[in-house]
Order: C-alpha cells, then structure tokens, then sequence
C-alpha cells in the first residue's frame, strides 16, 4: 500500500475547499443539467487527479498513533474530576482493530461510522448525504469533496476506514468465527520503593494483604462489528493472589461472548456487557467525555449494547442482552445480576448498606471485608425508531438492591438515592435538519425528578461549526450508572449552558472556544450553599505543514467552595478561580523521529491565597530504521505552590494502559518506554518512570506512604496477535 501525504500548497488546497463548498452549495443546480452517473464520473475523475497530486509514493507501515492533543486533554480533564485515572480501554481496542478491519464506506451506516469516535455527529451526517446524492465513492480521496472532511480529519480517519466494492459483505456464522483476530495481553507492573502498607512490625501485619505486583491479563477474539469474545484479569497492586480474600487467583475476572448483525439479532450479549442510552442522562457505562478541547464533541453517541472489556470493576452489568431489528425499529432488552462493593452497617439486626463502593479494592482487610456485600439485579430496555435523518428512543432501567442501601444522612446528600429499588425512564432523540442536528434526552427517576439535556450543532458558515448545550439536572434526580454533560461527574443538582465555537480560519489555522455558565442549585462537596460558576477556554491550533503543530491553549475556571473566616464558625462562600495556559509544539525531525515540548502555567486563587504553579517537559520518539524497536521518554521539570495549583499531563505508556500524571509540589520527573516488534505477532513493551522531589523525605499519604524523596515504576508488557484468514 503506498504511503501519502497530502500537498500543502495553498493554490491546490484552495482550488479544492473552493470546488468541494461550491459544488455542495449548488448542487441541485448542478442535478437540474447533468445526470447523477455523469456528475459521480466526474467527482471520480477530478479526484483521480488530485491522485496524482496528493501521493507521495513510497512503502507505508502503519504506526501505532499517539493521543491527539484534543484526546489528550479530554483523559486529563477526566482524570482531574474523578481523581482516578481511566481504565476503559475500548475506544483504544476499537481503533486497533479497525486499523486491521477497516469500514467500508459505501456500505458503512451511521452506527459504524461513530464507532470509530474521531467525527462529529455533522461530519457523519454530511457524509450520509453526499452518498445518498452522488453515490459510491470510486476513491478514498473523493472525502475531499465533502463538506466538513478537511485534511486533518480525513488524516485522523484514515487508517481506520477504506472505499471497498460497493457490495455489502454477507458474512456467515462461520466466517464470524474465524475472520477475526485473536489477541493475547500480558501486563505486569511493580513500584520501585515499598510503601508503608507493604511494612511490617515484629507485632504487625502488613496492612496490604498481598504483593507489590500489579498484572493484567486478557485474551479477546475480536471481528469487528461482528464478534467478539474473551476473558479479563486483574490483580492490583497490594491485593492477594492465591491465598486470604483471594482464593481464585485473580481479584478480578471478567468474560464476555458478544455477537453483532446476525440476521435480525443486531447484537447478542452473554456475560459482562456495557449499555449506554440515550445522552447519558439514564445510564452511560462507557467513556464519556465532558467539556475539553474538541469542543463540539458533546453528543454522546454510539451503539446501546457493547462488549466489556477493561479491568474497572464497576461500570458494567453481568448477565445477558439482546437488540433485535425489524426494517426501522429496534428492540434491547438486558438483565444483570452481580455482586458490588458496599461498607455495611447493623442495626437492630438488620443489615444495612451503608455506601456502594467502585474502587475495585481489596488490599486490606478492611476493603476485602466489603467484596460483594451488595446484591444488584438489573433490568430494563430501549425500543427506538430510526427514520433516514432522525430518530427517538424510549429507556426505562430498573434496580434492586439486597440489603436496602441506607446512607448516613448529612445536608449535601439528603437527596441521593437510599432504599432498595431505583427505577428511571427516559425519551432521547436526534435529527438533522438542513446543517442543523438536534439532540436530547427527558429523564425521570421513581421519585419523580427530572433530568433534562438539550444539544444543538450546526455549520453558521463553511468555516464556522457552534455548538449549544443546555442541561437541567434536578437536585433530587437519582440514577446509578448515569454520565450527563455537565461540569460535574454527578448527573444531579446541576443546570447550565454551554456554548462553543470552532473557526477554520484556513486550512492551517483553526480556533476553538467554548464558554460554560453553570449553577448548582442546592449543597455538593466542599459547598455548603448553593453556588454558581464560570468556564472558559480558547484554543488556537496553527500546522504550517505536515511534520509541525504549534497549540496555545487557555482555560479560565472559577467556582465557589467553603472558606472559614477567623472569628466566624460558620464557612461560607468564596470565589475559587483557576487558569491555565499551554504552549505546545511537536515536529517530525524525520521519519525516524518525532519530538514534542510543552509548557503550562496555572494559577490560583482564593481570598487572597494565590498560587502558581508551571511544567516544562520534552518528548522524544524515535523509531530504528533496521532494527524492531523503537524508544520514548520523556523529561519533566514542574513546581507548583501545592495542590490546589496542579498540573496534569497525559503520559505514553504501553498500548491500552491510560497514564496521567498528576504535577504538584517541586520535581523533576522522567520515563523510558521501549517497544520491540519481535515478529509479526509478537510485541513487547518495557516502561521506567521516576518522579524525583528534592527535599523531600516522604511521599504520598496513609498506606501508600513512601519513605524518601523518589517514586518508581517499571512495566512490561507483551502481546501476542493471530490476524485473522
């Protein structure tokens, strides 16, 4: 397959966003003189041109891609809401496998084309309507043509997608069965230095019942789009293996067999599965970004029944699923039954639970005590219709809980779900109107409290994209896996508008902007008041050419949270602002190696506490011409007035492994990663971090107390990969 690149030249480029926006513009006059096949003929022809142009011939081997800088930013603004780093990895999965199974994009539907998770619900709509109008693609390169598909879109899509014939495959059960690709993931990770929970006294255990090690283990059969089966194991770090609270080996297992477009059935689940519905309002088990850099990212979108896959011990059912389809309507019904973590409490003989608990957890005694204390039964369904530019979606879930959940009760919280039976339903739907698309979702839980999200996206002008959000998130709204947009991770006590911009200036330009107003109508964490804030954030992007990207970034965040004044006992509201600016640039030396720096400063401030904070790091990769490896790193210098000025930032690791950093306090920090293809199927990675505090004698805090001035990692990882016949 040959390499390409496409021309910089402003005349060329010119000459084809000018035709591409022309020709969509006035097509209807165009279709009043030629014919559809004649019209088709000469799209082909003048892409068949541009070929020429466009192709820089040469041996193409694809590249494992890094996090684009909008991914990168969306992982870190996630990390920093949950205080825990991600560890879903199906998008990541999705991607890989699409790379060696590609979608056809003259058969490709509105659900394959958001799987890949790279365009936006315009782009996938003006795509549908350019085939619809001028049939097939006769090249990759005809994308060009459609309104919306600039360069660095079509870059981003294309290891993932190919033209194909124009018949859709007719795969039997058999062929799902061996067309695909079975993988083998090994991962093992170990800190450097013991912390204080791995010590022992001559009167005291350990309070970490198990080893230091961390290990990862999944085999998956994967065809996408069709089938998909394997089993997930994890031992975390501290947690036992073969002995005490974990007698079966691993601390987490997880299996799943999932089967898509078999005649009527669209989807088959057996085991653990994941259902996402409508915009998150009523349950939303995958990835769901919030606000972040790709700003008119705010649908949530995707198929409602997926495979679960990742090693995070919450966020999924365990049972059985099916959606069925029937011309233009579908059908998904699940049910699920697991065991959750859940501290309990007695009383008068009758056993309470007093909190779930999604850490995934078992280290200590203490943590092991609660495995499974909660038995969950889920059930529910979607039914949807689907007409060529819109369709609406009715959701109802229902879950029962042994023993009853009864927290403790204390003002921020008296309006959270207690008892033993939550039930919510919901109406969701979206539609496309001329360069408009609409979305939303209506949701009530059983105590009869609403939750509302309305979007909109439309193109202003070829070069302007806007998006509105506006959500209404009732304070007593009660859902269990529910993922609204919204500056909170509660889809609760929350409403506000989001409005957002993005400007192409020219094909090397591009401005991003959101601006976020936001309300919190009764008490949360660290607010003792109703409060309100404010979020702003401004992105320019320039890429003068094919191996350079220069970013400058600003996000200004203010909020309120509890301030005690001296002589007063009771806190009160004050304003809490936050900002950050990043510079960014990285550039292809050459085919061998690729370089990135980045530097951002933050500030805080708080009733006259002010605080900044600053990171500079330098990247490197460079991949050995005749040799199979292939070496990172990466150098870091950071200091910050203490945590509430911290800086985070997203790290290369092995494949599939999420790692933020998270830059408080004065250091230096650096890693190694090398990668060795040993052969076709066979990949290793090996990985050395080190974060060093000068200084310092202790890091961290409770169990995971290190003594001394330096934190350690290392990781290795193997995968071992049978493509498919």
């Amino acid at each position: 397959m040959a390499a390409f690149t496409l021309i910089d030249g402003r005349m060329i480029r010119g000459i084809l966003v000018v035709w591409t926006k022309r020709f969509y513009m006035h097509h209807e006059v165009i279709f009043n003189v030629i014919d559809r096949t004649t019209t088709r003929w000469m799209i082909g022809s003048i892409a068949g041109c541009l070929l020429l142009l466009l192709v820089v011939s040469g041996a193409y081997a694809r590249q494992e891609e890094g996090l684009s800088p909008a991914a990168e930013n969306n992982l870190e603004r996630e990390t920093a809401g949950t205080e825990a780093v991600s560890e879903d990895d199906a998008q990541w999965q999705t991607l890989n496998a699409l790379a060696r199974h590609k979608i056809r994009l003259n058969t490709a539907d509105e659900a394959a084309l958001q799987s890949i998770g790279l365009l936006t619900p315009l782009q996938i709509s003006r795509f549908l309507q350019y085939r619809a109008l001028l049939g097939d693609l006769l090249s990759i390169y005809e994308l060009q043509a459609v309104p919306g598909f600039e360069p660095d879109v079509i870059r981003r899509i294309l290891p993932y997608v190919e033209v194909g014939n124009d018949l859709a495959p007719h795969y039997t059960l058999k062929d799902y069965m061996r067309k695909g690709d079975h993988s083998l993931l090994l991962r093992y990770g170990r800190a450097g230095e013991k912390a204080k929970g791995f010590m022992h006294t001559d009167s005291t255990l350990p309070a970490y019942r198990g080893s230091p090690d961390k290990v990862f283990m999944r085999y998956r059969y994967s065809f996408p789009r069709y089938m998909s089966w394997g089993i997930t194991m994890e031992k975390d770090a501290g947690e036992a293996f073969f002995k005490g609270a974990q007698q079966q080996g691993f601390d987490f297992y997880s299996a799943h067999i999932f089967i898509r477009n078999y005649r009527k059935v669209k989807a088959l689940a057996l085991g653990d599965y994941t259902v996402n519905i409508g915009q998150g309002l009523l349950n939303w088990q995958g990835q769901a970004y919030g606000k972040g850099a790709a700003v008119m990212q705010v649908k949530r979108e995707g198929e409602v029944l997926r495979p679960y896959t990742s090693a995070g011990e919450f966020y999924f059912f365990r049972g059985a699923a099916i959606t069925l389809a029937h011309r233009r309507w579908e059908l998904t019904a699940f049910v699920s039954l697991r065991n959750q973590d859940a501290s309990t409490d007695t009383l008068m003989d009758e056993v309470t639970a007093a909190s779930i608990i999604s850490s995934g957890y078992h280290r200590t005694a203490t943590e092991a005590a609660k495995r499974g204390k909660v038995q969950q039964l889920s059930a529910g369904g979607n039914i949807r219709y689907h007409a060529p530019r819109w369709q609406l979606g009715g959701n109802i879930t229902s879950h029962h809980l042994t023993p009853v959940l009864q927290r403790e009760t204390a003002p921020y919280n008296q309006f959270d779900f207690n008892g033993d039976e939550l039930t919510a339903a919901s109406v969701d739907y979206s539609g496309t109107w001329k360069n408009v698309h609409l979305f939303g979702e209506a949701a009530v839980s059983s105590n009869g409290k609403p939750a509302v999200v309305q979007g909109l996206l439309t193109s202003v002008a070829p070069t302007v994209d806007v998006a509105i959000v506006y959500r209404y998130y009732d304070k007593a709204y009660q859902s269990l896996y529910a993922k609204g947009f919204g500056d909170s991770y509660r889809t609760a006590n929350e409403q506000g508008l989001y409005a957002a911009v993005t400007l192409k200036i020219n094909p090397r330009w591009q401005v991003d902007g959101y601006a976020d107003l936001f309300y919190f109508p009764w008490l949360k964490y660290r607010s003792n008041a109703p409060s309100h804030g404010k979020d702003f954030f401004l992105q320019g992007s320039y890429v003068p050419g094919k191996k350079m990207a220069l970013l400058l970034r600003y996000n200004f965040r203010q909020s309120e949270e509890n301030l005690l004044l001296p002589g007063n006992p009771v806190k009160v509201l004050a304003p809490v602002t936050a900002t950050h600016l990043r510079f960014q640039w990285s550039m292809k030396v050459s085919k061998q190696l690729d370089i990135k720096t980045r530097l951002e400063c933050s500030n805080y401030s708080m009733s006259g506490d002010k605080q900044q904070g600053w990171m500079i790091y330098q990247d490197a990769s460079y991949r050995f011409n005749h040799l199979p490896f292939t070496i990172s790193g990466r150098l870091s210098r950071f200091q910050t007035g203490s945590y509430d000025s911290r800086i985070y930032a997203t790290e290369s690791s092995v494949l599939y492994d999420n790692a933020v950093s998270q830059l408080y306090g004065e250091g230096w920090q650096y890693y190694l990663n090398i990668k060795w293809k040993g052969s076709r199927r066979l990949t290793c990675w090996g990985r050395f971090h080190q974060s060093l505090y000068p200084g310092q004698t202790r890091i961290g805090s409770g169990n995971d107390i290190i003594n001394g001035n330096k934190k350690t990692m290392i990781q290795f990882q193997l995968q071992y990969l049978i493509a498919g016949k």
